[in-house]
């Protein structure tokens, strides 16, 4: 009954028996685990690796509450090095499916085999001596038929299956992993070489496309590191399924990592859009809890904000360098040319999406300092991107001998290298350049400030006229000189510089209007962040506004001094390129 209690928290579904069965494998010194499984892990799930193995009398122990346990003392819970330490997910797996253990301890001349039922033990007998060990789980809840009935579909539980053989697999580059759905081979992963290190084993669960987008991180603090692979601004997805967290080698899902990994991100991506990124934090044992629930995927930190840190200016630090990266390690431009309209044949298909390239960095144009502090000024408030949007990094830099040729639509800068034309938003190159410059400015506490020559009076709701009168100060560090007029009445006697020549008051209104709105007026860093975006994109040039080529040139050589010139403060993208290549097969002169 004990087990049967344990299961209903270890065992939620068939992938959480190749969680458990797969980290005993590895925790037993195994370099090579194969799993297998039918009808989705319902039917059968059997994982053999080439471990230590167990002889007779331990492979029957094995089964007992807390008899595998790792922890001999409250010393060793307090510096938890094995994945297994609870001693509890072989009794539970085996008290609700059918079991059979088969195992020969190292050097022996005999194996053992054990066959449990529902938690009850139906047979024990010497065995063949094989390599290792080898457990089959069959009929999984065929003793509680409510929770047999709550499982998905065989497709859903396959999916979620291979998942937690791939976070396994994530985990331990050097070891090679094997899985098989239904008699067909899902993926062979090969033990990587420590060459080849992590990016080998990407390569080989996700693809070469994927590696392209990717970044290296290596940043310590402290005593804490952080290493892996991380994508480069301006490459997004959807969902978060391509983001693997490691820590001391064991995957976790934790909220601060999270929210530092927005953090990191912030202006970079789209509100609504993941990075892809394979993390390992290595943290001393005794400073992370990992005995916070049964499954072993949440954590607790004794210094979480050393740990937001660590993440938070690692990333930074990384998407900063990326920049230095030469340019043939990234996929070309995808763009795709058609005939006229009336040229094309009934049902061809539309033509691919352009996607962002790269420039190569130009050694001529030396990035000043960067601007961006590591000050929490909490999470972006990002606008979404296009539904569907997929684009590649974009490393800003001008071409060696550019030329601006002009300006297309009133909105866009062209810009002619020795082998690609630049297509460059204006008003997103301009509001990175003002957000990178208001983020120093108020750093450093010195936000250009202009007087008005006549005071404007704003008129405010009850409750933006409360959040006012609590953050005149906070206001005046962003370069508003507010002074109260009244019970709902506040004179603005100064704007920031940048918002001179624009619609100031509205500016105010809608910092009020999202600072009450969100519900964040007590951290006010957060409405700075907020207020810094308003008025960087109030304070850009504007779509439709003409420039001539000195003014674009101007912006241009702005932009390159930027410390992370690749979108805007909302996630868009700053350019495209067109690669002369692609130009020339278009036309069919190639």
């Amino acid at each position: 009954m004990a087990n049967q209690i344990a299961a209903g928290e270890v065992v939620e579904r068939p992938a959480s028996i190749i969680k458990e069965l797969v980290e005993n494998s590895l925790d037993a010194g195994s370099a090579f685990v194969t799993v297998f499984i039918r009808n989705g892990g319902k039917s059968l799930i059997e994982v053999t690796d080439d471990g230590s193995g167990m002889c007779r009398d331990d492979a029957l122990l094995a089964f007992e509450r807390h008899a595998t346990s790792k922890i001999k003392d409250e010393n060793d819970l307090k510096a938890i090095h094995s994945f297994g330490f609870r001693g509890e997910a072989l009794g539970s797996i085996a008290s609700v499916s059918r079991l059979t253990l088969s195992t020969c301890l190292t050097g022996e001349e005999a194996g053992a085999e054990v066959v449990i039922e529902g938690g009850a033990l139906k047979n024990v007998k010497d065995s063949a001596p094989i390599k290792g060990a080898r457990i089959s789980v069959s009929s999984l809840f065929f003793n509680i038929p409510a929770r047999r009935k709550f499982l998905r579909s065989e497709k859903v539980e396959a999916s979620h299956c291979q998942e937690a053989v791939i976070r396994q697999a994530m985990g331990r580059p050097d070891a090679r992993f094997r899985l098989l759905r239904d008699g067909r081979q899902a993926f062979d992963t090969r033990a990587i070489p420590e060459k080849e290190g992590l990016m080998g084993r990407i390569k080989d669960l996700f693809g070469e496309d994927l590696a392209k987008e990717l970044t290296p991180v290596d940043f310590s603090y402290g005593a804490m590191r952080l290493t892996g692979f991380i994508s480069r601004p301006g490459t997004s997805r959807g969902a978060r399924d391509t983001q693997y967290i490691y820590i001391n080698g064991r995957y976790v899902k934790d909220r601060l990592i999270n929210l530092a990994i927005a953090d990191g991100y912030r202006s970079l991506i789209p509100k609504g859009r993941y990075p892809a990124l394979f993390l390992y934090l290595s943290i001393p044992p005794e400073r992370v809890d990992v005995n916070v629930s049964p499954t072993k995927m949440e954590v607790r930190f004794i210094d979480g904000r050393a740990v937001i840190e660590l993440v938070r200016s690692g990333l930074y630090d990384s998407l900063k360098s990326s920049r230095d990266v030469k340019k043939d390690f990234y996929p070309p431009a995808g763009v795709s040319f058609r005939p006229h309209d009336r040229f094309v044949a009934s049902g061809a298909p539309a033509p691919d999406q352009p996607q962002v390239s790269l420039a190569q960095p130009d050694a001529t144009l030396e990035p000043e300092t960067p601007v961006i502090g590591r000050e929490d000024f909490g999470m972006l408030k990002n606008l979404p991107l296009g539904q569907g949007a997929e684009l590649f990094h974009f490393d800003f830099a001008l071409p060696d001998n550019f030329v601006v040729v002009g300006q297309v639509f009133k909105t866009f800068i062209v810009v002619e290298g020795a082998d690609r034309l630049l297509l460059i938003d204006q008003h997103t190159l301009d509001e990175r350049v003002n957000y990178e410059k208001l983020v120093s400015a108020l750093n450093d506490g010195r936000v250009d400030t202009q007087e008005l020559l006549f005071p404007v009076q704003l008129e405010l709701s009850r409750v933006n006229s409360e959040f006012m009168a609590q953050n005149l100060e906070n206001l005046q560090q962003l370069g508003f000189v507010v002074e109260a007029f009244g019970e709902s009445s506040f004179n603005l006697r100064a704007v920031p510089a940048l918002l001179l020549n624009t619609d100031y008051k509205s500016a105010v209104i809608d910092i009020l209007d999202t600072a009450v709105d969100d519900e964040i007026d007590t951290d006010f860093s957060i409405v700075a962040e907020t207020a810094i975006n308003i008025i960087a994109c109030r304070g850009a040039v504007k779509a439709g506004q003409s420039l001539n080529k000195e003014e674009a040139r101007s912006l241009l050589s702005k932009l390159a001094r930027c410390a992370l010139p690749y979108t805007c403060p909302h996630g868009r993208p700053i350019a495209l390129t067109l690669e002369k290549d692609e130009l020339l097969k278009g036309f069919r002169r190639r």
